[in-house]
């Protein structure tokens, strides 16, 4: 079995814990050690849903000839900079796909990426370094997604769209055929994406309309 950290004890770190114990379930594959976390707030005796928290960023570097690591932080500037940071430092990252996530083998998936349950990735699909697709997220054929890029449950992202890197799409949203989307860009929860998406954004509502107080 791989052992396995995780980096990032909030929530998305606990989800992606019980992908773990799912695949395992299935087949034996990974051994998680426990979380590791840069929060003040986390000691030595904390643990997180039966796992320990076994250090800050440094414990990582210092055991990466032992484990490899899964960045689980939803805010994607953040999750870049501490995923590329730990890479030129030697650190090996793992993709974890749920057991009942369906995957297209025409699909590219980048390192250190998370893909939960119930999320469809059709044909052709190129998906970077780093993106988290949460639960339920549909991806369709020709669709790109840049490094980094976090999508929340439930959203949709029609064929032949392009999501640049480091992007952060809300629950329900539902982007339209052939539309690109703009690296650092916002789209809020439950927008309907009609037109192109300009970097460093932020859009709302439906039709989903630039909101320049949110950025």
């Amino acid at each position: 079995m791989k052992n396995i950290v995780l980096y990032g004890a909030g929530g998305f770190g606990k989800e992606t814990a019980y992908i773990i114990e799912r695949i395992n379930d299935a087949e034996p594959t990974y051994n998680l050690l426990g979380f590791i976390d840069d929060d003040p707030r986390y000691h030595d005796d904390v643990t997180i849903n039966g796992y320990p928290w076994l250090g800050t960023g440094d414990w990582i570097i210092e055991h990466k000839n032992d484990c490899v690591c899964t960045c689980t932080i939803g805010y994607p500037k953040i999750k870049a900079k501490i995923q590329q940071r730990l890479s030129a430092q030697g650190v090996r990252f793992e993709t974890i796909i749920a057991p009942d996530a369906r995957i297209s083998p025409l699909c590219e998936i980048g390192t250190g990426s998370v893909i939960y349950g119930y999320s469809n990735v059709s044909v052709n699909c190129r998906i970077g370094e780093g993106v988290l697709l949460n639960g339920r997220v549909s991806v369709g054929h020709d669709v790109e997604i840049g490094n980094y890029t976090t999508i929340m449950a439930g959203t949709g992202i029609s064929g032949g769209c392009t999501i640049g890197a480091e992007t952060n799409i809300g629950g329900h949203a539902f982007i339209v055929p052939n539309r690109k989307v703009g690296d650092g860009a916002v789209i809020a929860a439950g927008s309907i994406v009609f037109t192109n998406v300009k970097a460093g954004t932020t859009v709302l509502g439906n039709p989903a309309k630039r909101m320049r107080e949110l950025e």
